[in-house]
């Protein structure tokens, strides 16, 4: 193999070759963007002997994404590494980044099984893992949460969990390659970016320590107990379904074996039950009140109804309700605060300085924090209902403004708006009410962003 395959002193590691790479055989798929974590992947499986294909994944999500493709064709040629492209359509609406990822996936799948490799590997490197872990921290994130990443999961290996970002970025440079840069990767308005610029430094600064190191290491402890209770809810989910190993959202639960069970275990139980995305705490904890008889019904999102009859849970799946009764369900917000529903995790802070760099509105917004209050309700739009597009002076439908942000039609019903006193605050994936802007005369600065609701990866 040409390339980087026959200079791996060249790539020198903390960690051996032979132990990021255990358990592998060629060939294998490396997910390249370009950026310095995938490429620096790319090139220690091919000085391992992996028989690499580097295959780009376009999400058609920023203007020039298509020509990038050329550019890790170059590197992989450079390499002596295979090559592969693969382009993927992701409707723009709520959780872009959870839905653009599975779609990543599974066009990486694809690539897969048509080169005939045994794995796909993904350049997540310690610095993304102790990221994950403090974002799924400020979700209020369990065990699962806390563990971050994991190393295997199905065909998708991660084997750089170990290595620092910046032992990859030095692999880049000994090899004289230069990386493409996101721009997303130094947008503060981004919580990962905001924890990787100045969160993390300030621990470090703070504990004296690698704060990086130290959460990759909990998460790696964390991923054992997880995966150990993990495999005591599927046998929990076993007897309540009094049949053999069931997969998510299989058959109606014994309301009892629920009930009796160690509330961790029965709380893994059903969000196994319920599947993805995974649900959040309150929605889990309102299932469990069915068990106990404490409640007769609960409805979670989407138009998904539990109820008991007969001592056992049942689903039920009413597409039509819920788009006759768009209002089912309504969030409170603290502003600012925390809030999860509709797939979605929403975040506000107050600042007392206008932002040096506006964000565009779709999925992160800044807005006059004396105009809003401190409450609002995250919720549906209700048939006909009407807000004022940030910039105009007359009326729109909202349904109108989902269309034009290219929402879908039969996912419009349900889509999330953020409102108070009854009057839309902001329109998600779209823009901000103009009654509530920011002008001369804002003394505080509310920033509302959106994320998807699980833990990434």
């Amino acid at each position: 193999m040409a390339g980087a395959g026959r200079h791996p002193d060249r790539l020198s590691l903390p960690h051996p070759l032979e132990e990021l790479f255990a358990g592998l055989a060629p060939p294998v798929v490396v997910a390249c963007s370009g950026g310095p974590d995938s490429l620096a992947l790319l090139a220690l499986a091919a000085a391992a002997g992996l028989e690499p294909v580097a295959v780009h994944v376009d999400h058609g999500a920023r203007p020039g994404s298509a020509a990038e493709a050329e550019i890790v064709a170059g590197f992989a040629e450079k390499l002596g590494t295979g090559f592969a492209a693969e382009a993927v359509a992701v409707v723009p609406g709520p959780n872009f980044e959870a839905r653009a990822r599975d779609a990543r996936y599974e066009a990486l799948e694809r690539a897969r099984e048509r080169l005939g490799a045994t794995a796909v590997l993904v350049g997540h490197s310690r610095d993304d893992q102790a990221e994950t872990v403090l974002l799924n921290v400020l979700r209020g994130a369990g065990v699962s949460g806390l563990a971050g990443m994991p190393a295997r999961r199905g065909r998708i290996v991660r084997p750089l969990l170990d290595v620092s970002r910046a032992d990859l970025a030095a692999v880049c440079a000994r090899l004289g390659l230069a990386p493409i840069q996101d721009p997303m990767n130094t947008d503060p308005a981004h919580r990962r970016v905001w924890l990787r610029r100045e969160v993390i430094p300030a621990l470090e600064t703070g504990a004296g320590r690698d704060i990086r190191a130290v959460l990759a290491r909990q998460a790696a402890v964390a991923r054992a107990d997880s995966d150990l209770l993990d495999d005591l809810a599927r046998d929990l989910l076993s007897r309540a379904t009094g049949e053999g190993p069931v997969a998510a959202g299989g058959s109606g639960l014994e309301a009892a074996v629920l009930a009796e069970a160690p509330q961790a275990l029965a709380r893994r139980a059903v969000r196994l039950w319920l599947g993805a995305p995974p649900p959040p705490a309150a929605h889990v904890e309102a299932v469990l009140a069915v068990a106990r008889g404490e409640r007769a019904a609960v409805e979670v999102p989407p138009g998904v109804r539990i109820s008991r009859a007969g001592g056992r849970l049942q689903r039920s799946l009413d597409i039509q309700e819920a788009e006759d009764r768009p209002d089912v369900q309504r969030i409170l917000v603290d502003l600012p605060g925390t809030a999860a529903g509709f797939g979605v995790e929403l975040t506000s802070w107050v600042e007392r300085a206008a932002p040096v760099r506006w964000p565009d509105g779709r999925w992160t917004a800044v807005v006059d924090a004396d105009l809003v209050g401190g409450q609002a309700v995250l919720r549906p739009a209700a048939p006909g209902e009407r807000f004022v597009p940030l910039g105009l002076s007359g009326h729109k439908l909202v349904v109108d403004a989902l269309a034009e942000a290219g929402i879908p039609a039969h996912s419009r019903a349900g889509h999330p708006i953020l409102g108070a006193d009854g009057c839309p605050i902001w329109v998600l994936g779209y823009r901000i009410d103009d009654r509530v802007r920011v002008s001369p005369g804002t003394r505080r600065f509310l920033w509302l962003t959106v994320e998807a609701g699980g833990p990434q990866g």
